[in-house]
């Protein structure tokens, strides 16, 4: 994952794109934003506890683990990123990996560049 994204994608061009049935009754979706950062709500494609049918809900960016009392806990804690190296062995991602995934509805992506001491960093859009 990437530290910012963009969304511009209206609800009902997400919910064709990743063939969702009926939208919610009453759901909105934040407006399209072009700096989307961790800590903020976004809409997620996950599958309900009950059906396992896809749906489109607004979630907060950014993982609570199941050993925190609360969200407090994990302040200025990175759970944006995980490494693949190591996703499937370390506890605080290791069962969300296996059971508690979701897609994330992007347009595009991010990342920061450090040029060199001299330069600032920069923006990158792969």
């Amino acid at each position: 994952m990437c530290g910012r994204y963009y969304r511009r994608s209206d609800k009902q061009k997400i919910a064709e794109a990743f063939h969702l049935g009926k939208l919610p009754e009453g759901f909105v979706l934040p407006p399209a934003d072009y700096n989307v950062a961790p800590t903020t709500s976004q809409p997620v494609i996950r599958a309900e506890h009950e059906t396992g049918e896809r749906e489109l809900v607004t979630m907060r960016w950014g993982m609570v683990p199941h050993f925190a009392k609360s969200l407090a806990d994990f302040n200025g804690f990175n759970t944006i990123n995980a490494k693949a190296e190591t996703l499937t062995t370390k506890p605080m991602w290791r069962d969300p990996f296996r059971r508690r995934r979701c897609l994330v509805p992007a347009d595009g992506f991010y990342e920061w560049e450090t040029l060199d001491a001299k330069r600032s960093s920069r923006m990158r859009s792969p």
